[in-house]
């Protein structure tokens, strides 16, 4: 009976993993919000799932609202995605950073990423990657975009993650304040006021090492 019960739970905890996922696919649940609502799963265990008594509410229902952590406008709605730094040779930073924190590390044409849970990540571009990027490096792109020639041993940008992002409006308040936009593939490129690289983007997005 109590293996019938287990197994019965484990059904429906499979359900409701599929249909955290099926919200994923439609955007009810941002990547950040996906990977804390399989965390949940992961922490609680078969073990645990199997003390509950199943109920017929519980294999239809399931609430997203515990696993969103979007809030509202000034309430903590932006996340940091990532920082860029711009590095002299990617093994030896990959080496420390994994040597004395556990990071492992994902290559793609233009950058490495080192992953830091949650949807954090450490990009380390050479001048070679910076190099690739047009946006930087073509003559009519915008002053403070133009970083290939800066020496390695900084942050190069920072990127944003932000909850239901309208990436027109904010362009539009950006340019009402006076400052300058570059938009690259649904990605929001501007300056800071004391010119620091700031790149926005949707809490959806996945970038090209999360594919």
């Amino acid at each position: 009976m109590a293996y019938e019960e287990c197994s019965q739970q484990e059904v429906i905890m499979s359900n409701r993993i599929d249909r955290i996922f099926e919200a994923y696919d439609r955007g009810a649940l941002s990547r950040r919000d996906l990977l804390t609502a399989i965390a949940s799963f992961v922490a609680l265990g078969s073990s645990a799932a199997c003390a509950t008594s199943p109920t017929a509410s519980g294999a239809d229902e399931l609430d997203l609202s515990q696993y969103i952590t979007r809030r509202l406008p000034g309430e903590g709605r932006a996340h940091l995605n990532h920082v860029n730094l711009r590095v002299e040779d990617v093994e030896r930073s990959h080496a420390f950073y994994n040597r004395f924190f556990g990071l492992g590390m994902t290559t793609t044409p233009t950058y490495n990423a080192l992953d830091c849970g949650g949807g954090t990540f450490i990009s380390l571009q050479t001048k070679a990657d910076i190099d690739l990027e047009s946006f930087r490096t073509s003559p009519d792109a915008v002053e403070w975009a133009r970083t290939p020639n800066e020496s390695a041993g900084m942050i190069e940008h920072f990127c944003l993650e932000v909850d239901d992002f309208d990436l027109e409006k904010t362009r539009a308040e950006l340019a009402a304040a006076g400052h300058e936009t570059v938009e690259i593939s649904g990605n929001l490129l501007t300056a800071d006021p004391d010119g620091i690289l700031v790149q926005v983007v949707d809490s959806g997005i996945r970038f090209l090492h999360e594919e």
